[in-house]
């Protein structure tokens, strides 16, 4: 089956009715919300549920508190880049040190990120990129896609020997054959940082399918965002001039641009389980 690549340049590109069935989509806030969930899990988070909402992470905390003890949920996020009055923690990766997030719940409410992830909801997998782990996610999407192929391999051998008189296998095999990023931009706008994520996973994904012989195809928006990342020589320079880096500089946080662009730190991989909540799948093949 042909594999699409596609970007959406921000959430609200994405058309209501788009069918996400059969896709997989990579959800990407470079500044700051998917940074900050792959470095919560990787320093112990157990589980983190994403909210767009204020009011809706309040009442989740609530629920999980009184299931869970005070001390086991922690509400966290920010608006405008700022922690809201009464949260844990705010947006910054630097902030869920081991100290604060080992064996915890978290509750995750921001300006743009988790408005992106809720866009996705109807994906069979989601998955939560940025620079920090675009080399970890690469490979467990092509390692993904080669279990589905031979899922679907074994199906159709099992189908043929059943039913041996079908002739169209594909609505069994209900495979993958898109694969997603969502850009989560800034109230609505470009962003330029989060495009230029998009294009280095698209770039790195490009190299592993071609070199699998793998059929694909990718959107203008796609072929855009790896060309855009293929200009780029020095990363972290670019990043800091973005519109978004120079805000969060001028409120203070400098040091979460300057982490937050850093490339393959982490093998992290946050995938969303059913519940909506992102998790470490330590074992994530076996699907």
């Amino acid at each position: 089956m042909p594999l699409h690549i596609n970007v959406f340049l921000t959430p609200q590109l994405l058309p209501p009715a788009t069918d996400l069935s059969k896709s997989i989509v990579l959800v990407i806030d470079v500044f700051r919300a998917t940074t900050t969930i792959a470095t919560a899990l990787q320093n112990g988070a157990k589980e983190i549920y994403p909210y767009p909402t204020l009011a809706e992470a309040e009442a989740k905390a609530r629920e999980l508190r009184g299931r869970l003890g005070e001390q086991m949920v922690l509400l966290c996020g920010e608006r405008g880049g700022i922690k809201p009055e009464g949260f844990d923690a705010g947006n910054s990766p630097r902030e869920y040190t081991p100290e604060l997030v080992n064996g915890k719940t978290l509750i995750l409410s921001t300006t743009n990120g988790t408005q992106a992830i809720a866009r996705a909801q109807a994906a069979p997998l989601v998955v939560a990129a940025s620079f920090a782990n675009v080399q970890a996610v690469v490979k467990f999407l092509m390692r993904y896609l080669i279990l589905s192929e031979a899922r679907a391999f074994d199906q159709t051998s099992a189908l043929a020997e059943t039913s041996p008189k079908q002739g169209n296998n594909e609505e069994v095999l209900n495979g993958i054959d898109t694969i997603h990023c969502i850009c989560a931009g800034s109230n609505g706008d470009f962003s330029y940082e989060d495009t230029l994520c998009s294009g280095a996973i698209v770039e790195a994904l490009a190299q592993e399918l071609f070199e699998g012989e793998y059929s694909v195809s990718f959107s203008d928006a796609a072929a855009a965002a790896r060309t855009l990342y293929r200009s780029v020589e020095h990363l972290a320079e670019a990043l800091k001039h973005s519109h978004h880096a120079q805000y969060l500089a001028s409120i203070g946080f400098t040091e979460d641009v300057v982490f937050s662009s850093q490339l393959n730190t982490t093998r992290i991989i946050p995938l969303r389980r059913a519940d909506g909540a992102f998790i470490h799948w330590h074992n994530p093949l076996n699907l």
